[in-house]
């Protein structure tokens, strides 16, 4: 099993490290170029002190005796200055910047230790063998536990060789550098510090509602209860986070809908189910018990029980239709989602259907054979209505949309009194074929006509059961439609009668 790291350390550490990342490549350049350009200033300097020094050939023919000479006017080595020696070809002291001491060193002010003459002797007689450079070249060198930049000229103006070289103590420079490379740490360690406390609250913050939204999932989870939201409202204001908790929400809204609709179904399939079960139940048991039952009478129970068999069979076909109308509605829209003109691919697998001919073709299936003198008033029923028509081409399964506009008939004469009459229109415009079934009948209250579609609805019960209703018909309706990439609608008015009006796209 892994090993369980929560996401607030992670982004966290993550945050910190590309910080820290950053931080060492800023400070190892800063310091880089600090060093680099300290050390350059260095030796510029030094190379200018050696290319001022001028020792005229006057000054040593009249004071022979005086040497080696004092130079004016130029700093000592100490921390800060540049110590000059200037030597012969035997590397003897023919000037310096300070006084010489009898065993050949020589004292500086400002450095409390005396000093070699000359500086760097490899670096000198370097020089003498090639004195036709006119080049100097640098070398450091460690004295009295202190690094010591040296640069070494040879100077040919005069009838011999000299040897001129400067010097500097690298003290300053690396205290400066340790000064630098102290603040960068300490700088670095106190932001990878502050970076660390801030990401943790602001992805504690981030995350919060992450958290929220696994707490409520939980309680869901183990108490079923769908009604729990989680809270929109975001400290940083509305951002990813909070619009991922209003789906989230939106999805909570719908699971819950979608759990009382099966709550309810589940309800309603077993009351359909317990009451045929239970008449043909008492009919057998009257007839196993009453042997010597009457002849009429035991056919009577054997009738009712082949009734409500019947019955219980045609609410198991409704229902199995149902759960193929969901299977197919649910390919549909796997297929819509992976194929972007899903609905035309799924139109291909279907074959062209001639709406108007099926329209006709219930239309005679509901009227009355007038040659044999039977009529819708001998039949006591509804008149049925064919108004206008029109050519219309669909994609679809002609047996599902002969379903349609039958159960959209049968639903429309249950409620129509006989007196009434029940109208069927066919029209047409730019993309669309649309189907109107109008009834003169008893209407559908406001109230009812958003559930009229849900499984098991009636809008009054009683009415509904004595005619035979299972509550699924316009529930099939409705999926057979959307099956066929429709839609279907209603308008009613108690007392005056219902519209239900389909509308299916035109074949290409």
């Amino acid at each position: 099993m892994a090993m369980y790291i929560p996401l607030q350390l992670r982004l966290t550490l993550f945050y910190t490290l590309v910080l820290g990342v950053a931080l060492w490549f800023f400070g190892q350049t800063v310091y880089t170029q600090a060093e680099q350009r300290a050390y350059s200033d260095l030796d510029t300097n030094l190379s200018s002190r050696a290319a001022s020094v001028r020792l005229g050939k006057d000054l040593f023919v009249s004071n022979p005796n005086s040497l080696p000479l004092i130079l004016p006017s130029v700093d000592s080595l100490g921390t800060g200055g540049v110590s000059i020696e200037v030597m012969d070809e035997k590397l003897s002291l023919l000037a310096t910047t300070s006084g010489a001491l009898k065993d050949g060193t020589q004292t500086f002010v400002g450095f409390p230790y005396s000093s070699p003459v000359p500086w760097d002797t490899r670096a000198a007689r370097s020089a003498l063998q090639d004195s036709s450079s006119q080049n100097g070249f640098f070398s450091t060198v460690t004295y009295n536990g202190h690094r010591v930049r040296v640069y070494t000229l040879v100077n040919n103006d005069f009838s011999t060789a000299h040897v001129i070289q400067t010097a500097r103590s690298e003290q300053d420079i690396e205290q400066s550098l340790s000064d630098l490379r102290s603040l960068l740490v300490r700088g670095s360690a106190l932001m990878l510090a502050c970076a660390l406390v801030g990401g943790w609250f602001i992805t504690w913050g981030v995350l919060s509602t992450v958290r929220r939204m696994t707490r409520t999932a939980r309680s869901i989870s183990t108490s079923g209860d769908f009604q729990q939201r989680v809270p929109e409202k975001s400290w940083f204001g509305r951002d990813e986070l909070s619009n991922l908790a209003a789906t989230f929400n939106e999805m909570l809204a719908n699971l819950e809908a979608l759990y009382q609709q099966q709550q309810r179904f589940v309800a309603d399939a077993s009351h359909e189910l317990r009451a045929p079960i239970t008449s043909i139940c008492c009919n057998l048991d009257l007839l196993a018990k009453a042997p010597d039952l009457p002849e009429e009478e035991a056919r009577a129970a054997l009738a009712d029980a082949q009734t409500e068999a019947n019955r219980m069979g045609r609410l198991v076909g409704d229902l199995l239709t149902l759960a193929r109308s969901d299977s197919a509605r649910q390919v549909k829209q796997s297929i819509d989602i992976v194929v972007s003109n899903g609905y035309k691919k799924l139109n291909e697998e279907k074959q062209q259907v001639d709406l108007d001919s099926l329209l006709l073709e219930v239309f005679r299936q509901y009227q009355p054979a007038r040659d044999n003198g039977i009529d819708d008033h001998s039949l006591k029923r509804p008149r049925v209505l064919l108004q206008h028509i029109a050519p219309a081409r669909v994609y679809g399964d002609a047996d599902q949309l002969k379903q349609v506009l039958v159960a959209l008939l049968d639903n429309a004469l249950k409620y129509t009194p006989y007196e009434g009459s029940v109208s069927l229109s066919l029209t047409t415009d730019e993309h669309s074929a649309i189907v109107k079934v109008s009834d003169t009948g008893i209407g559908i209250a406001p109230e009812d006509v958003p559930h009229i579609f849900e499984r098991f609805y009636r809008a009054d019960r009683t009415r509904s059961r004595e005619r035979g209703g299972s509550g699924l018909g316009l529930a099939i309706v409705q999926g057979i439609v959307y099956e066929h990439g429709g839609t279907i609608e209603v308008e009613s008015t108690p007392g005056k009668g219902s519209v239900f009006m389909v509308r299916l796209p035109l074949a290409s």
